[in-house]
């Protein structure tokens, strides 16, 4: 299959992790949230990159998309 951009599945997690990066310096995040968001972000990254499956690749994809999409919310409504 050709990919007519390859960072675009590597966008979501760097923006995840970034996101909670940040969050968690500016004090933001308690420590059972983090957790919990730690967890959702190890659990989709290794579906969308470990993952034999395609299918299981692309919900782990869009489920990372959208824990990234959501912690940019959380950043902006925090400000």
């Amino acid at each position: 299959m050709l990919q007519l951009a390859p960072f675009a599945a590597s966008l979501a997690p760097i923006t995840s992790l970034v996101m909670l990066v940040m969050l968690s310096a500016a004090g933001e995040l308690h420590p059972r949230g983090a957790a919990i968001l730690i967890a959702l972000f190890l659990i989709a990254a290794y579906g969308q990159f470990f993952s034999p499956s395609p299918i299981v690749a692309a919900l782990a994809l869009g489920s990372q998309t959208l824990l990234a999409v959501a912690l940019v919310v959380r950043w902006r409504w925090s400000a």
